[in-house]
């Protein structure tokens, strides 16, 4: 499944993911929000001003790491962004 996923500003980008992943990313968009802005699970995708952690910095890379490495790491199915996009997206998300 093809998921679009639109930062605003024109920024967007699509991953591509199983069906079951899917049918529950509009159901774990909370959950990566809540990962994401927790800056002691996530070291990563934090932005830095002045030598200080500002705020997270986050593509559709990130949702893909957070997918692939927290939420379902004991599963198979894995994510990965789409580059060159040949399919139409099934859905749409807004972050």
């Amino acid at each position: 499944m093809i998921i679009k996923f639109d930062f605003g500003d024109n920024y967007i980008q699509y991953i591509s993911c199983s069906s079951k992943v899917g049918r529950k990313i509009h159901k774990t968009q909370n959950e990566f929000f809540d990962w994401i802005f927790d800056d002691e699970k996530n070291k990563k995708y934090w932005a830095y001003e002045n030598g200080e952690k500002d705020c997270p910095n986050y593509d559709a890379y990130a949702i893909v790491d957070w997918l692939n490495h927290v939420k379902f790491k004991k599963g198979i199915a894995k994510a990965k962004v789409v580059e060159n996009l040949k399919l139409k997206p099934k859905k749409t998300f807004y972050y």
